[in-house]
Parts: C-alpha cells; sequence; structure tokens
C-alpha cells in the first residue's frame, strides 16, 4: 500500500446557524477552517462572552494537534457556513509524507507561535482584585453601569478572564464597595464611593509589600487629633513650634515626636510648597478626610463583615 493510499483526507461540512462545530467537552480534537459564512467562539462560562469572529479562510485548532494545547472555546456557527475539518488522523497521515526537516520546522514554527499567543493574552496582573478596584476606583459613583459591558471592557483592558473578574467583582459587593440592581433583564453596578476603592487598593498595595496600611497602625491620642483635625473648619496656617504647641494644649500626651509622625503621614503640608523658606504649615484636609474614611470603613476594607 503506498503513502498515497494510506491519506486520510479532510472532512467538509456545511452547517446551519446555530451549530455547534467545537465544545471544550469533546474528545476529539481538529483543525477547523472555514470556507464560508462565519464562525464565533464563546466562553463556556457566563455571560458567555464572544472572544473571536472567524471569517472565510480563518483556521483555529492547529495549536490542539501540534502542541497538545486545548482549545478552551465553544465554537459555533453564527450563520449557515462551509467548514473543512483536519481531523488527529488526518493530520498525522499528511505530516508522515513530509521530510523530517520540514516536519521539525514546523513544529518550532507552531511552538513560537503558541508562545506568541499566550503572552498576547496572558495578564501580568498578579492581583487581579487590586487590578478591578483600581479599574473602578476612576469611574463615577453618578453612573450606573451595565455589569455585562463593564466585565468586557476590564477584560479586554487587562487580559484577566470575565470568569475571574466576576468573583473579584463579588468581593467587592461582599464588602458593600459596589452596588448591584437589575433592570429589564439586565445588571447594573454603581460605585459606591470612587476614594473608597483606592484606599482599598492601597490596603491591598500594604499587604503585598508585608507592611501594616498606615490608617491601621495610629495610636489613640493619633485617632483623637485626626477626628479633631477634621472637624475643624478652616485650616489655619501656623510654624511646627506653634502647631506642636496648639495640639500639645488640646491633647497632653502629644509631644516632638507626634508632630513628626503627622508631618510623615502627611497631615500637615507646607503653606507654600513652592516656597522652600516657607516655615508655615496648614491642615492637609484630604489626606485627613483618606484617614478618616479608611477608619470608618474598616471592615468593608479588612472585609469582615
Amino acid at each position: 500500500m503506498t503513502s498515497r493510499q494510506q491519506l486520510i483526507p479532510p472532512t467538509h461540512q456545511s452547517v446551519k446557524a446555530g451549530f455547534v462545530v467545537y465544545s471544550p467537552g469533546s474528545e476529539y480534537r481538529s483543525i477547523v477552517i472555514l470556507e464560508e459564512g462565519e464562525l464565533i467562539a464563546r466562553e463556556v462560562t457566563p455571560p458567555h462572552s464572544v472572544v473571536f469572529t472567524m471569517r472565510p479562510g480563518d483556521l483555529v485548532g492547529v495549536a490542539a494537534l501540534l502542541e497538545r494545547e486545548p482549545f478552551k472555546y465553544e465554537l459555533s456557527a453564527s450563520k449557515d457556513s462551509k467548514i473543512t475539518l483536519v481531523t488527529e488522523e488526518c493530520m498525522e497521515s499528511e505530516l508522515k509524507r513530509l521530510p523530517l526537516w520540514l516536519l521539525a520546522l514546523i513544529r518550532s514554527l507552531s511552538a513560537k507561535t503558541h508562545l506568541l499567543k499566550r503572552a498576547a493574552i496572558e495578564t501580568r496582573v498578579r492581583n487581579t482584585l487590586k487590578s478591578l478596584a483600581e479599574y473602578l476606583s476612576h469611574k463615577s459613583s453618578d453612573t450606573e453601569f451595565n455589569l455585562a459591558e463593564l466585565l468586557r471592557e476590564f477584560s479586554f483592558l487587562t487580559k484577566i478572564s470575565t470568569t475571574a473578574a466576576q468573583e473579584d467583582f463579588k468581593s467587592l459587593l461582599r464588602r458593600h464597595l459596589i452596588k448591584l440592581s437589575q433592570k429589564n433583564g439586565r445588571v447594573f453596578c454603581k460605585i459606591v464611593d470612587p476614594e473608597l476603592l483606592h484606599i482599598f487598593t492601597d490596603y491591598i498595595r500594604a499587604q503585598e509589600t508585608e507592611t501594616e496600611f498606615a490608617p491601621y497602625r495610629l495610636s489613640i491620642v493619633q485617632k483623637k487629633i485626626l477626628v479633631f483635625l477634621s472637624a475643624m473648619e478652616v485650616s489655619p496656617e501656623k510654624t511646627g513650634p506653634d502647631w506642636i504647641s496648639y495640639i500639645h494644649e488640646k491633647f497632653p500626651d502629644a509631644d516632638v515626636s507626634q508632630w513628626i509622625s503627622l508631618l510623615q503621614i502627611q497631615w500637615f503640608v507646607k503653606s507654600d510648597p513652592k516656597n522652600p523658606d516657607c516655615d508655615l504649615f496648614k491642615i492637609n484636609k484630604a489626606k485627613v478626610q483618606y484617614f478618616l474614611k479608611a477608619l470608618r470603613y474598616e471592615t468593608n476594607i479588612r472585609g469582615v463583615l
């Protein structure tokens, strides 16, 4: 029997719209070549997002055959189509006819292409929850966002899978950092407070570096000073020694070292930061409110609700 007689030909099929060409649960691997029509690849988990669309001439499944890499998406026809299936047996019969050097070249090119594709889709994000919180912290709290569109945009920007992103959304929901609502069969997401999400990302960052989050290492007297400063309607300008005396008068336990600590955590800033000779300081209201909010919503941030 000649090698040509042993050749197993590809399979040609005509499929109707909606027909599932390939499912990750299938035990058969094959290269799918689209001759006519259109195929779409969807994720197998909700919301079953479309990952890519195939046009005539496109093919998928090369890595599945040559590199034994599983194809993880469901492939279906979005309109009546004609496809060609190159099965594992068909590929093996073709490869046997090739010179060894050409076969080695094909496998080498396939491996390199596979690595490039993986690099293009794999996320470099180590902490997906922090990434999501940081992403949402730039969204307005006055808008209700379509959750499916929000997921799609976030996954596109970060290359994080929608499955992982969904779990992180649930984590933020449990912390009451976001709210979900349903209207006309669609789920919408509302940001409770963008600054809270910003504080949450800082908290996670501190955990990653194994350092204590600054708002949660305040002493009792510092917490009292924090509440006092936040209640002041105006921010007077005083020299360092004057502030030390003023704070000591209100809180006898506070000394010079306390003033140094308050400067380090930026509760006070120079009145004119551009002037190196400026010796007047004022309350940094933004930083004071940051610390106050971090303490007020500590259970949300730590996730111990």
